[in-house]
């Protein structure tokens, strides 16, 4: 069954455009290279007035439960999941399979 990851998480304060750009940009390229990916969303929140401070979110859909966990341990994922630590203070990820 189809999984659906959702990431949220809030950018530090002095983060810049082209450093979330970068790490959108970056977060493209690597699901490309991940097998059992369907799609991924991701960007900032329209509208901020009822998200705690979660100013930014991924959508991650795989075709199954064992994709998420290849994608756990993935190098790519990994370097991709430090990069996000760079630029944000808190975060949140819910799985929901469908």
């Amino acid at each position: 069954m189809p999984v659906i990851r959702t990431v949220l998480f809030k950018t530090k304060p002095g983060v810049t455009e082209n450093q979330k750009q970068a790490f959108v940009d970056e977060a493209r390229r690597v699901t490309h290279l991940m097998p059992g990916v369907i799609s991924l969303q991701i960007g900032p929140a329209l509208d901020t007035e009822r998200t705690k401070g979660y100013n930014m979110g991924i959508f991650l859909t795989v075709k199954k439960r064992e994709t998420l966990k290849a994608w756990a341990i993935n190098p790519e994922h990994l370097k991709l999941h430090n990069m996000r630590e760079e630029i944000t203070d808190d975060s949140l990820a819910f799985n929901l399979e469908y």
